[in-house]
């Protein structure tokens, strides 16, 4: 008889309990824990189920987050939340179809959540229906700013749509609506940098946007070579300078991307001749002997994805202050022949509109070839 009365307590304790355990993991986000309920299922509520149902979602089991969902909508519950988190657990499962009527259930819920209509958009574009993408991301800006996503997908659309001009504008409206937290608010900012780079050539503003994104995370070494570019071209040479140090010590503790680990340098500076790009890329290690490269310049081809020609800053013997130290190189690309020009640095210290300036003399047959050997530097 103890033993029964001590099994019915406890089971009122945990009849009682339970409730407030679900909720106390939903608000810890302890979701592990949280998904281990799914066991008791016939036991829970229905909001509990939709806790329970939204924790295996976070745990990237939309199969299971479906099953408790309807478990939860069998038991009455039916707002607008759980149809749009069913409704995203359908998107991850490329249901696109029986996502959008679970999202047009949670907007006829809710007609102005910002965020539903968003993901009503979304769905279109995983569809590769980018007009109507489109339509409906307007119609979310148009709401109240409660998500501020859709301002960025706006302007995304129009620059893969080449639309560049309006695409910047919408970013900048974007840098005002998305809020920090969102991923999308780092994008805005180097796809600003990107623009005002490449298209309206506005190079201290595009390194305003490339600072600004390095600033939220620091260890994105790929936006810094894009920050170098736009100082350089900016003419802020300190700041650029003082960027590349930084990617020096990354380079010594192993942290930056594959590639500028793997080469040893990275790009500083972009300039083009008669429609050609011409790119420098920067050695982390200083020169220290003969023939160490501090400088590569690469002419791209006309569709400027292919390398047409390779040319080199050797260090060269410096007999006195005044003479040459750095050598304009180039190495043949058919024949592999080391090629030195009559051009050179007596500084270590090179600007870098220096460099493709020489590298446009030689191209343009200002300058002559010095020499001609098989002798295969670095």
């Amino acid at each position: 008889m103890k033993i029964l009365l001590t099994f019915i307590l406890a089971g009122l304790f945990y009849s009682s309990s339970f409730g407030q355990t679900a909720q106390d993991l939903y608000k810890e986000k302890n979701y592990p824990e949280l998904a281990k309920l799914e066991s008791n299922a016939d036991k829970l509520s229905s909001d509990e189920l939709y806790m329970v149902g939204y924790a295996f979602y976070r745990l990237e089991n939309d199969h299971k987050a479906i099953e408790l969902y309807d478990k939860a909508m069998a038991k009455g519950l039916d707002n607008g939340t759980i149809h749009f988190y069913k409704g995203l657990s359908l998107c991850y499962q490329k249901k696109y179809e029986a996502a959008l009527k679970e999202i047009e259930i949670s907007l006829n819920r809710e007609p102005g959540n910002q965020e539903y209509m968003n993901q009503k958009a979304l769905i279109y574009k995983y569809q590769g229906k980018e007009e109507e993408a489109l339509r409906y991301f307007v119609k979310a800006t148009e709401l109240d700013n409660t998500y501020g996503e859709p301002f960025y997908w706006v302007a995304s659309i129009h620059h893969g749509k080449q639309n560049l001009k309006k695409a910047l504008e919408l970013y900048y409206v974007a840098l005002e609506k998305v809020p920090k937290h969102n991923s999308h608010y780092l994008t805005t900012l180097q796809n600003i940098g990107q623009l005002e780079y490449t298209f309206t050539k506005n190079y201290q503003k595009s390194a305003q946007a490339y600072a600004q994104a390095i600033s939220l995370k620091k260890g994105n070494y790929d936006s810094y070579p894009k920050l170098i570019k736009a100082y350089n071209g900016a003419k802020q040479f300190t700041q650029a300078d003082s960027v590349f140090d930084l990617m020096k010590v990354a380079y010594t503790d192993k942290k930056l991307p594959e590639d500028n680990m793997k080469f040893g340098n990275t790009a500083i500076y972009e300039s083009a001749w008669k429609g050609q790009k011409l790119i420098v890329y920067k050695s982390f290690a200083s020169p220290k002997e003969m023939l160490d490269v501090s400088y590569k310049i690469y002419l791209l081809d006309k569709a400027g994805d292919k390398i047409e020609r390779v040319f080199m800053v050797e260090q060269t013997l410096q007999m006195e202050e005044d003479d040459v130290k750095h050598l304009l190189c180039e190495r043949d690309k058919k024949s592999g022949a080391h090629i030195t020009y009559s051009y050179g640095w007596a500084s270590d210290t090179i600007l870098p509109e220096a460099l493709t300036k020489a590298v446009e003399l030689v191209l343009d047959e200002k300058v002559k070839m010095g020499a001609s050997s098989n002798f295969r530097g670095n």
